[in-house]
């Protein structure tokens, strides 16, 4: 016997293994679904990609000494927004709004937010987030104080 006699014998061992078992999967009846059982895909697709939260930063205006977050979270077809503020603490409740524009230069109120106290705020709006989001410029500022409206401590543009 030569040296590649039980390597043949492998190969050709394989092959039979291979053939015998396409010929037995071949015999095999195919059975396919009927119109009733066949699966029909329900999951449909949006074009745009729905928002479900965003954040922005808030930034400190003038020196006013405070910054922080506001937080845009969908419920539904309104928006929860939540501001958080660290830094200087304003021992009255401030006035929070959206504004049309931009920062520092914010026009009218667009959606006014609940006070901010002891630096926090939350406010459901009766907009989705994505119309909310589709209708910019526009900004969330956090205002001194009913006293002082006029005057920003902090200011930061929707993206």
């Amino acid at each position: 016997m030569s040296k590649n006699t039980p390597g043949t014998f492998m190969i050709l061992l394989i092959l039979a293994i291979g053939f015998w078992m396409i010929w037995m999967g071949n015999n095999k009846a195919v059975v396919l679904p009927s119109v009733e059982e066949a699966v029909v895909p329900t999951t449909v697709v949006s074009p745009t990609p729905t928002l479900v939260s965003k954040a922005i930063v808030l930034e400190q205006t003038g020196l006013s000494g405070q910054s922080g977050m506001a937080e845009f979270v969908a419920v539904g077809d309104k928006t929860k927004v939540t501001i958080s503020m660290i830094g200087t603490k304003y021992p009255s409740p401030q006035p929070s709004h959206v504004h049309v524009g931009k920062c520092p230069n914010t026009g009218v109120v667009k959606y006014p937010l609940n006070k901010v106290i002891n630096g926090k705020a939350e406010t459901v709006i009766s907009v989705s987030m994505a119309d909310l989001f589709a209708d910019l410029p526009l900004a969330v500022n956090v205002h001194e104080s009913d006293e002082r409206v006029a005057v920003s401590t902090a200011c930061g543009d929707l993206r």
